[in-house]
């Protein structure tokens, strides 16, 4: 085959004019369908969406199962009496309830002691949820829940646990636990007690039976006369009464020591000349309050609150409505003369209705707000007036009741015997001339007989507090554990399913948002403003049937289809305009150059262009393994004017002339700019009749650049999932403030409908 004719002077030739830059199409609207790109995504990796969202949608799903299980749920009940019912106060069983909240407090903190914990972990220990536990008694601290309802006497003792027998033996070991450790406990330390009260009974009783005196009188036992004639002293316990049979406690001890009903009767004469005063008091303060109460509601309204009826909406539609009714009255009144006639009455009588209906409902909204603002006020006075009734009423109460106190007290008193003196008259009265000189031992004497008595005393009030029934009883034992919250277990689970697929959604589009890859023509279109001019259903060095490499004859022949098509573009609309140089590059390497490159010149060269093809890729030569041919002397060596054009075109079977890169130096990359690259450029134009250069990328390679702004025509290359969007945007960009004559984008990869376009 016959080569093409160079030029051989060593001028550098000028380059042609450009022809006038067209009117370029106008860029396609940026695509707003942001569904359809998610779309697009799903679609692109739903294989792994799949594989991926059910492994950790499976794990999650697992996780919330094990996680969320449902416990078994089992309470018991402790009962708490809010009053202590003890056979020893059984005359104030009204007791006052004060403290009764700080006593639940106490025993739901006992409840969780350590001490309580561990004696029921004694009972408990052979339990799997107790075995499989490092520290049993924190375990239990955390898990047990111990409540109660203000105003209540129950304890509830609730446990959950995934064993339902375990839970309902651990509130039966724990409630067991308390009433041993804290109930029965109290119980047994009151027992002791009353016993060292007993022994200390026992000792003084001995040292009163060894000081007290002997009875000077036969037939009245236990009077100590101190000698003289002095006060009446009350016989010593250890001398003793002799037992009276039907007596009872309260009267042995009014008996043994009379001024304690001495001292109540006089407390008592105090309270009912207290009281009474009291009440008075309380009274006036009642009978102030209530007068507040009829001022409440005998006040007058506001200024304010009128204003602001006056300018209810209501209110004042109705006066707009009644004032207009009253001008209509009074207007068609003046044009007429009595008699007036029946339109002048209804006129009048309209008004009427209408100034009756506004200050009614002026009535009634003042009422509203009028009530409601006399209500807050006589709220509080009212609280404060019945917290004086209710004060009345008590003091009311203990009056009466220190009355009756007071007669049950005189009346023991005169049941008493008469003290006698030493003859065993009756003794009326107490003679004070003769003084008795003062005796150590009868003051020790009238101590220990002091606390020998209140010895007495606590030891029955113990006794009967001993017997009494225990304040805090097992109301109900552990329940029959039932399963709870199972829908919160299922769709936890479900939800923890369906959480790993939307989180590998989530990620997909994440990535897919910020990597911003071509993934339709949609997108091509929507990132550049200049127009897309081919677009090739293929992908480049891909050996499988949807690739240009691949064995499917029918894809091959629509990627030769799609090239072709873009031939006739270029030819028809740059070619026949006096373009000769086509520069085809792409944002970033990898991304179709070379194949768009070659099959555009191979393209061209079959429809009868006399085509050369330059790989102008100095770095990453690649037109040469498409041709395959040896990468030999070319540009490089033109570059660096060690070869001519003539001895580094190759000629291949299919008509086209290819130039290929040449070995790389960095002499190459300097001389790859300026007037050298001009006179390259014009060298190889002369023969031909299109030169199609494949060139570096144009954002990553400065020669690039150079290379595209000497040419006619650029083509920037977009391979699908390769290149992205933002860089593809920067590229047209840089083309645009080149000024280079003609431009488009070459889309590599579409889809068969697409490259329909």
């Amino acid at each position: 085959m016959t080569g093409p004719t160079f030029a051989t002077n060593a001028t550098t030739p000028t380059a042609p004019p450009k022809a006038p830059k067209p009117a370029t199409r106008p860029g396609e609207k940026p695509d707003d369908g942001a569904g359809m790109r998610v779309f697009i995504y799903l679609k692109l990796h739903w294989l792994m969406i799949a594989f991926c969202g059910t492994l950790l949608g499976g794990a999650g799903a697992l996780a919330a199962w094990e996680l969320l299980a449902s416990k078994y749920e089992s309470y018991g009940m402790l009962q708490v009496s809010s009053v202590p019912t003890t056979l020893a106060n059984q005359n104030n069983p009204q007791q006052a309830r004060t403290d009764f909240l700080t006593y639940l407090k106490t025993l739901s903190a006992l409840v969780k002691s350590e001490f309580v914990l561990n004696a029921a972990l004694r009972d408990m220990k052979d339990l799997p949820t107790i075995k499989a536990q490092k520290n049993p008694t924190k375990y239990l601290d955390e898990e047990l829940v111990v409540s109660w309802t203000e105003g209540s006497e129950v304890i509830r003792i609730t446990f959950r646990g995934h064993e339902p027998e375990d839970a309902k033996r651990i509130v039966d070991a724990v409630q067991k636990a308390f009433i041993e450790q804290v109930v029965e406990r109290k119980a047994h330390e009151m027992r002791d007690f009353l016993v060292k009260v007993e022994e200390s009974q026992l000792k003084i009783k001995k040292i009163l039976e060894a000081k007290a005196p002997k009875p000077t009188v036969p037939g009245a036992p236990g009077v100590v006369h101190t000698g003289g004639v002095g006060p009446v002293v009350p016989p010593a316990p250890g001398a003793g009464l002799p037992p009276v049979p039907g007596l009872l406690p309260q009267d042995i001890i009014d008996r043994a020591n009379p001024s304690i009903l001495i001292n109540e009767i006089v407390a008592r004469r105090r309270e009912v000349e207290q009281l009474p005063l009291t009440i008075s008091d309380y009274k006036r303060r009642e009978a102030v309050l209530r007068e507040k109460l009829e001022a409440i509601q005998k006040s007058a309204t506001p200024k304010l609150i009128e204003d602001m009826i006056d300018k209810d909406q209501d209110v004042v539609t109705a006066k707009i409505r009644a004032n207009i009714s009253h001008r209509e009255w009074k207007r068609i009144e003046s044009t007429s003369n009595p008699p007036y006639p029946p339109a002048v009455v209804e006129l009048k009588a309209a008004y009427e209705a209408d100034e009756k209906r506004w200050a009614e409902l002026r009535a009634e909204k003042l009422k509203t707000y009028e009530g409601a603002r006399r209500l807050e006020e006589a709220k509080k006075v009212a609280t404060e007036l019945e917290e004086i009734i209710r004060t009345i009423q008590r003091h009311q109460e203990q009056l009466n009741l220190a009355k009756e106190s007071r007669a049950r007290a005189e009346k023991r008193l005169m049941e008493l015997p008469i003290p006698t003196d030493k003859s065993g008259n009756p003794l009326t009265q107490v003679k004070f001339e003769d003084k008795h000189p003062y005796q150590t031992d009868d003051s020790d004497l009238q101590t220990i007989d002091s606390v020998y008595r209140r010895l007495i005393l606590q030891q029955q009030l113990l006794k009967l507090e001993v017997e009494s029934p225990p304040r805090v009883t097992i109301l109900q034992p552990a329940s029959a554990p039932t399963q709870k919250d199972t829908k919160k277990q299922a769709m936890g689970t479900a939800f923890a399913g369906i959480l790993g697929f939307v989180l590998m959604v989530l990620g997909v589009i994440g990535y897919e948002t910020m990597s911003r890859r071509v993934s339709s023509l949609a997108d091509v279109k929507s990132s550049v403003p200049v127009p897309v001019v081919g677009v090739i259903p293929c992908v480049p060095n891909d050996t499988t049937a949807a690739g240009a490499g691949g064995r499917d004859p029918v894809k091959r022949a629509a990627a030769n289809e799609a090239i072709d098509k873009l031939r006739a573009y270029v030819s028809q609309t740059w070619l026949s305009r006096g373009a000769t140089t086509i520069a085809v590059t792409s944002p970033i390497a990898d991304e179709g150059k070379a194949f768009a490159a070659f099959g555009l010149a191979s393209s061209l060269a079959q429809a009868g262009y006399k085509t050369l093809v330059v790989d102008f890729d100095l770095r990453e030569p690649a037109l040469h393994s498409y041709a395959g041919v040896p990468n030999l002397a070319g540009v490089c060596e033109l570059l660096r004017a060690e070869t001519d054009m003539r001895s580094a075109v190759q000629f291949l079977p299919s008509g086209l002339h290819l130039l290929p890169a040449g070995k790389w130096s960095d002499e190459a990359r300097k001389a790859a700019t300026g007037d050298k690259l001009e006179a390259v450029l014009a060298k190889m134009k002369e023969p031909y009749d299109c030169v199609v250069i494949h060139g570096h990328a144009l954002l990553t390679v400065a020669e690039s650049v150079e290379v595209a702004r000497r040419c006619e025509v650029v083509l920037v290359c977009a391979k699908y999932r390769e290149t992205a969007t933002p860089l593809l945007k920067r590229a047209a960009e840089r083309i645009a403030t080149m000024e280079i004559p003609y431009s488009g984008v070459v889309y590599i990869g579409s889809t068969d409908g697409e490259a329909l376009c």
